[in-house]
């Protein structure tokens, strides 16, 4: 089984093609178990405006159960993992509920490559539902190393004037403009949770 890889900024522009209030559904196979997989995934998410990351972990999750924490989620995005835990029977019993999973958030299935092959085999109604969006985690080439993130926000302080705590307590008091900039400088100083 082979799947395309995609890094972390080409799912997101995937999630924001989404009509809003539509379901969206995405696995992404993530072989090594990144762990800057989901703070990547949430500063993306700020950066293209896409909206809130929420993640589950489904591991002691019944079907019935992660039907109804998701119909009560606003989030834009749902990130599941934990599935490595689930038998094909859990599998095959969200297959038959998958019209339930139709909550107007896009909904993205962690795995690693043995779950992906198990849960697209025992859920073929899901599988037809992620279509061709089945994705390998991929690092990102573009990715900033950390003279670049210091030189970016040496560049942004000296154009507008502001220390990076003005601009993180103007975030926190919601004064600071949706400009793309500061947007920007929130992700590279690691405070995408106050970008707005």
């Amino acid at each position: 089984m082979s799947f395309k890889s995609a890094p972390v900024f080409e799912i997101v522009r995937l999630i924001d093609l989404q009509p809003p209030g539509e379901t969206g559904f995405c696995m992404l196979v993530d072989a090594s178990s990144e762990p800057r997989l989901v703070p990547d995934l949430q500063e993306e998410l700020a950066v293209q405006s896409v909206g809130s990351l929420r993640v589950i972990d489904v591991k002691n999750e019944t079907v019935r159960g992660l039907v109804e924490q998701l119909r009560l989620i606003q989030d834009a995005v749902v990130l599941m993992y934990g599935f490595d835990a689930w038998k094909e029977e859990l599998f095959a019993s969200l297959d038959v509920n998958r019209s339930r999973l139709e909550t107007g958030s896009f909904l993205v299935f962690k795995v690693d490559l043995k779950t992906a092959g198990r849960f697209l085999d025992s859920a073929p109604n899901i599988r037809s539902f992620l279509g061709s969006n089945i994705f390998v985690a991929a690092p990102d080439r573009q990715a900033m190393s950390s003279e670049e993130i210091a030189d970016r926000l040496a560049q942004l302080r000296g154009y507008y004037g502001l220390s990076d705590e003005e601009v993180i307590e103007r975030a926190t008091n919601r004064e600071l403009p949706a400009e793309p900039h500061f947007i920007e400088w929130l992700v590279l100083l690691g405070r995408s949770e106050l970008a707005r």
